[in-house]
């Protein structure tokens, strides 16, 4: 088991199973697995106890005080009695997991019922909307500015405010309950609006508001998607395959203009191949679509569930590296590449075998059951609220949480800090620390699919050719 990482505060796991049907840090989970193998241990050597007992002539139980055996007879009772304490702790220990995951959903079932009635309510009457829209646009505005300038106290006060967990919390219930605020605006009705949304059928949803966005901004020339091209860059390059999710971290492309957002490694042989997709985040961040697509355009296509320029992009680098549709694949992005991450597995086009994010507004992609999928997230980063929240009942990724400045301060001048891909692969590491049975098993499904014998890798550049200016 690695250590965790000099220099990283914060370091206590969140590790949720199943949505949130089990929660606890991973301390409580791994404390419940050692109680498990002392249980384990206690009843093996009972038994062999038992055995030696069994060697008196007259019996295990035909014993005097004055008997050697009595010794015996003592460490077969006090095995037996270890054997059933430490299995009713660890039976304690994952009850209240399982107690705090599912108070966990009421409270977040709750929660999300509030703010859609409240979104819906302000639909109804555009003034309120108007009114309690005025304070977040102007801390959006402030956030802007933080956005795009690396000094000063209002700057500083951006950086605490946007890392904070509550409002990371509440940014992910407000961007959960824009539908609500449309449905209310259009006269639907509050209970047909909660049937169709994200807690009913999924009809509508963050993608449906992201849809609407789209269809208004594209009028205006913004968020025009266009073909993409790819290209290798460079010669390949002998790669050994991930043993953790710290490898796949850190095998990510950083988000750099002009350099390559995909790096696809071969491994296997030619009869039987088996390949590794890291996918960078957002480069671009500008309204008015170029020919970087990973940019504000395809984030915002992306959420809306149509082809962004950047999932083109992977798809075309998987498929001219030679990538079939059997050959078992683990894919794994941050932010933007998260989302096309999943959106690559739930696809259906390759085979898929496992998925991990770091820091990707990607919770309602509907990964299918039978892939392996991490999904790690900081509390303090808030990015990922920008996907809000899912209840999807069957969804059993495992997801990890982590609170990147839960002790030490918020970096002052960095844009989003907790957001920042060396953060990710600082709780990558932490993960691959950690003895919870779940994240052992994402990384023996890793190894599994990826085996251990070298490969090559290669790095991917994808180009947009955007589309001409919109008819007058």
């Amino acid at each position: 088991m690695s250590e965790p990482p000099p220099g990283v505060a914060g370091a206590d796991l969140i590790v949720s199973v199943g949505g949130t049907t089990v929660v606890a840090t991973d301390v409580v989970l791994a404390q419940a697995q050692v109680l498990r193998g002392a249980q384990a241990q206690a009843a093996h050597w009972q038994t062999r106890v038992n055995s030696i007992r069994e060697l008196n002539p007259d019996g295990p139980h035909r014993l005097n005080p004055n008997d050697s055996g009595l010794t015996l007879l003592w460490a077969w009772v006090a095995l037996g009695q270890l054997e059933e304490s430490s299995g009713d702790l660890a039976a304690s220990l994952t009850l209240a997991a399982e107690r705090y995951g599912a108070t966990e959903r009421v409270v977040l079932r709750l929660a999300l019922l509030g703010s859609a009635k409240i979104g819906h309510d302000l639909g109804r009457f555009p003034i309120l909307a108007l009114l309690a829209a005025a304070g977040p646009a102007a801390r959006g505005a402030l956030a802007w500015r933080a956005w795009n300038s690396h000094a000063d106290t209002h700057s500083q006060l951006d950086e605490r405010l946007l890392t904070n967990p509550a409002v990371v919390r509440l940014a992910r219930l407000l961007v959960s309950s824009l539908d609500d605020v449309g449905e209310g605006a259009l006269g639907v009705p509050f209970l047909v609006g909660s049937f169709l949304g994200d807690g009913g059928l999924g009809l509508i949803g963050v993608s449906s508001t992201a849809l609407a966005v789209l269809a208004v901004a594209r009028s205006q020339g913004l968020f025009r998607e266009g073909p993409v091209s790819v290209m290798p860059v460079g010669a390949p390059h002998p790669a050994l395959p991930p043993t953790g999710a710290g490898d796949l971290a850190a095998r990510i492309p950083t988000a750099v203009a002009g350099r390559p957002q995909v790096r696809i490694e071969s491994y296997g042989t030619a009869e039987h191949p088996s390949w590794g997709v890291y996918v960078g985040g957002t480069v671009d961040w500008n309204a008015v679509a170029a020919n970087e697509p990973w940019d504000l355009t395809a984030n915002v296509a992306g959420m809306a569930g149509q082809n962004a320029g950047s999932f083109e992009a992977v798809m075309h680098s998987m498929r001219a590296a030679g990538i079939g549709g059997d050959d078992p694949v683990v894919i794994t992005g941050h932010s933007q590449g998260g989302l096309v991450a999943t959106q690559v597995a739930a696809s259906g086009e390759f085979a898929v075998r496992a998925v991990a994010t770091f820091g990707a507004p990607e919770s309602q992609v509907p990964v299918p059951p039978n892939i392996a999928t991490l999904t790690v997230e900081h509390t303090d980063d808030v990015v990922t609220a920008l996907g809000g929240s899912s209840l999807v009942d069957s969804d059993d990724r495992v997801t990890v949480r982590r609170e990147a400045f839960a002790s030490v301060p918020v970096p002052a001048g960095e844009r989003v800090p907790a957001h920042h891909l060396d953060r990710y692969r600082e709780t990558a590491l932490l993960i691959d620390g950690s003895p919870e049975l779940h994240l052992q098993h994402f990384r023996d499904t890793v190894v599994g699919v990826l085996g251990s014998a070298p490969g090559e890798a290669r790095l991917w550049r994808g180009i947009r050719i955007p589309e001409g200016p919109p008819p007058q």
